[in-house]
């Protein structure tokens, strides 16, 4: 009988015996402990290699202490030493996570992914198998990989959650325009819109999901609905991403609405190609598109997947985030050697992070323009007080390579759900007020 589950498919949960022990973990870390352990393949690990890339940048004797504290954690959890020796084999210098004697609801995922890729069948609307197999699978995605299980301060538990989240996303998405499409070509309509909607509802900025179930409604006789999803479609483009719906996008909205014919939908089997296997590696000063490589804080791509949790964790509490935009110049000092600018950008991004609290989010966005979000503000008045020690703290004189640098901040916010319930809306809202900002002190700046 399986004693121990592990769902890491939405909110990280543990099942021991049938009870759910996630809150006996005691700390972040010993979550992402186990849930990384669980997740990677099976393999011996290194006790070294676990403890750099959860405590980097340390001691290695506080590391590896960290390491026995937070294996202490996991046994207390389990009941003690014997029982989690089961699922985990802790030795001196090696780890090991016993797969076999553990449940793990993405290995379940891949398997009926797999299982439904690997059968031999001419089309995919013919066989049962594979469909009750992807059917499985979709009703195992519960939400986003580890969807509140991301350690903003570990660059490469950061990195490594990510990644699996693209991965575990985008079989999903496969999965649904297969589920779809074969129920389409069963005549089973219902199940066709079902599949097709949930991938509307899962990828809304994706014009290839509005265009399926366009398609599905053309077909099945729908056409009024076909063409007021078009128009939802071109509504949500235009509103996040500030566009027009791509030329085919328009294309099928003008057959559907000359009565053309559309294009037959196929199924065939499985389609798309798995990323390579993530390969962990010790940690390393953070570079590349996610990680800002001078400051070590987030880049937008982190920041955008940051602030879509936060929405949907303030909106689970009913309670409000507040989104900040920044801008730093230096109005006697526009022309800094890079050196210099490097250290000032270095010490900006310590003030913006010393701050604020601990679990709120500080990003750059792009040269010199910062954007914060601060979860489970139960007052929007405090606002303005956050403002001011903000302004107090990053806006004062940075002394730098024996010279004084005078900041310039203009700053600009919104707040959730007062000013709106997307993160493109509230973004868009904070620049905006942002740039009016640095706007009006540049005209008060030239009338002097």
């Amino acid at each position: 009988m399986i004693r121990l589950e592990i769902f890491l498919l939405g909110t990280f949960r543990v099942q021991f015996d049938g009870t759910d022990i996630s809150d006996s973990l005691r700390t972040r870390k010993e979550r992402a402990l186990l849930a990384y352990l669980a997740e990677e393949p099976a393999r011996l690990q290194t006790r070294e290699k676990i403890s750099e890339f959860f405590w980097p940048n340390r001691p290695e004797t506080y590391a590896r202490m960290n390491l026995r504290q937070a294996f202490l954690g996991l046994r207390k959890a389990f009941g003690g030493e014997e029982t989690m020796d089961c699922f985990l084999e802790i030795n001196d210098d090696t780890v090991e996570f016993n797969h076999l004697q553990v449940w793990l609801d993405t290995i379940t995922f891949n398997q009926h992914i797999q299982e439904s890729k690997k059968h031999p069948h001419l089309e995919l609307h013919t066989c049962q198998d594979c469909l009750n197999h992807l059917e499985e699978s979709v009703n195992l995605y519960r939400g986003d990989f580890l969807n509140n299980l991301m350690l903003g301060e570990l660059t490469g538990f950061q990195e490594w959650a990510i990644f699996q989240r693209e991965r575990y996303f985008r079989n999903m998405i496969t999965g649904l325009q297969s589920l779809s499409k074969a129920y389409f070509r069963r005549s089973n309509f219902d199940l066709a819109n079902k599949y097709a909607w949930r991938y509307v509802e899962m990828a809304p900025l994706e014009e290839s999901a509005h265009r399926l179930l366009m398609r599905l409604m053309t077909i099945s006789g729908r056409r009024n609905a076909a063409l007021q999803q078009y128009q939802l479609c071109k509504s949500i483009i235009s509103r996040e991403l500030g566009i027009e719906p791509s030329s085919e996008t328009q294309l099928l909205y003008s057959q559907i609405l000359n009565n053309q014919p559309i294009e037959r939908i196929d199924t065939g089997s499985l389609a798309g190609k798995l990323p390579k296997p993530y390969q962990t590696r010790p940690l390393r000063p953070p570079t590349g598109p996610l990680y800002d490589p001078n400051t070590e804080i987030p880049l937008r791509a982190i920041f955008m997947d940051r602030l879509r949790h936060a929405l949907a964790r303030m909106k689970r509490n009913q309670c409000n985030a507040v989104l900040i935009s920044l801008s730093v110049s230096f109005p006697y000092d526009e022309h800094l050697l890079p050196d210099l600018k490097k250290q000032i950008d270095i010490l900006v991004a310590r003030r913006l992070v010393g701050s604020v609290r601990e679990d709120d989010t500080v990003a750059r966005l792009q040269d010199n323009e910062y954007g914060l979000v601060l979860e489970d503000i139960h007052q929007p008045e405090v606002v303005a007080d956050i403002i001011k020690k903000i302004k107090g703290s990053v806006g004062s004189l940075i002394q730098v390579q024996d010279q004084r640098i005078q900041i310039r901040l203009a700053i600009g916010w919104a707040i959730y759900p007062l000013d709106g319930n997307d993160p493109a809306t509230l973004l868009n809202k904070a620049d905006i007020a942002m740039r009016t900002d640095k706007l009006q002190q540049n005209i008060h700046q030239n009338q002097k």
